[in-house]
């Protein structure tokens, strides 16, 4: 047993110590054995036994990522910074689905992939509004495709929710 030990330390020290050497040697293996990656990482039991590993191991995981996220602030940083840039339509979309949503004035028949477009469309410079204001004082307008329209950033916040 005392050996077994002392083996299990002595592997230790040596991939601490060739990380690098190591990850050469699993990249190249993985190369060598795509189709075999591809057709396990597929199958259900690996799925559930990633499941499983993530409930048991909660704490840990986020123990890890809380880590990774102190020790590698720059990186974090840059790398939200550039997801928010390269999906900037899709926040604004959500982030208007969700106010109307919570002002329910998104009707069922809403062809919420056209309104999807609309966001993404969006010319650089303007912004997404609502002809008819969600909020308005009058009148309340739909989450609709055809109640959108492009106006710049200025025009609309000046516009608020007015209907002009």
């Amino acid at each position: 047993m005392l050996l077994n030990n002392n083996k299990k330390l002595k592997e230790k020290e040596w991939r601490l110590k060739n990380k690098d050497k190591l990850r050469k040697y699993n990249e190249n293996y993985k190369n060598k054995n795509k189709d075999y990656y591809i057709k396990y990482n597929q199958t259900e039991k690996y799925k559930l036994y990633n499941k499983e590993y993530r409930l048991k191991n909660k704490d840990k995981l986020k123990e890890k990522q809380k880590q990774y996220r102190l020790n590698n602030k720059e990186k974090v940083k840059e790398t939200k910074r550039l997801s928010s840039l390269k999906n900037l339509h899709t926040q604004r979309y959500i982030t208007a689905k969700y106010r109307a949503a919570q002002l329910k004035a998104t009707p069922k028949f809403a062809n919420l992939n056209k309104i999807k477009e609309i966001y993404k469309n969006c010319p650089k410079g303007y912004a997404v509004d609502h002809i008819v204001p969600l909020q308005g004082k009058n009148v309340c307008g739909l989450h609709v495709h055809w109640n959108m329209q492009y106006l710049t950033k200025s025009e609309n916040s000046s516009k608020s929710n007015k209907l002009l």
